[in-house]
């Protein structure tokens, strides 16, 4: 199971050398951990997949209507006969309308035949932003620790600047620090989008391959 924010403000602050929260406050943490978390999900947003049984003549269905919480549709097919897996990719169109999800088809199926939609969602973090589930994956947990202590480092770098005038070498010694942590966290994202959605392929056999042995 993946950490919740608590956890993950604490190993930040840790990887800081600021066990106690004295620098790097709990306040400049979490926001840290919002702008990692938003620029993970935009590099490895979670994947997932919905059933939606056909309307006769309909061409439009709207995907937040199964998931107020979907993001970007990455295939529309319809599902083989018997759920052999045989699922065949169908021509459609997506789009957002009133920040709702839609897709239309080209061709209208029927009500006998079900949709796959798979599509993309956004990581949460339990905790953050009134979430209560954290759905990243648990060896992604040092991926937002890693980014989060960059963007903890730059926030307060920034405010640092304002208040107070830092020697050039406290300046460099900031910048140093973010960026060795930020590389890390790019590096761990990239390693995590290492991956594909399901796909899906039509069965190329001919009828008298499946049913026929005309060399036997």
């Amino acid at each position: 199971m993946s950490d919740s924010l608590t956890t993950l403000i604490g190993k930040v602050q840790n990887i800081l050398g600021d066990a106690t929260g004295t620098y790097f406050t709990t306040a400049i943490v979490t926001a840290a951990t919002r702008q990692a978390l938003n620029e993970f999900n935009t590099r490895v947003p979670q994947l997932a997949a919905v059933t939606i049984t056909g309307v006769n003549d309909q061409y439009e269905y709207e995907l937040t209507d199964e998931d107020a919480n979907a993001v970007k549709i990455l295939d529309v097919l319809r599902q083989g006969d018997n759920s052999n897996e045989i699922d065949i990719s169908i021509t459609y169109d997506d789009y957002i309308e009133d920040e709702r999800v839609f897709f239309r088809l080209r061709s209208p199926v029927t009500t006998s035949e079900t949709l796959i939609v798979r599509y993309t969602l956004n990581h949460t973090i339990n905790g953050l932003d009134s979430q209560v589930e954290s759905t990243l994956r648990a060896e992604h947990d040092q991926i937002i620790v890693n980014g989060a202590a960059a963007w903890a480092i730059w926030t307060r770098g920034v405010a640092r600047v304002e208040t107070i005038n830092l020697s050039q070498d406290q300046s460099d010694n900031y910048r140093e620090m973010a960026t060795r942590l930020y590389e890390a966290f790019e590096k761990g994202m990239d390693n995590a989008a290492r991956r594909h959605s399901p796909v899906s392929e039509p069965d190329h056999r001919a009828w008298n391959d499946s049913y026929h042995y005309w060399d036997q």
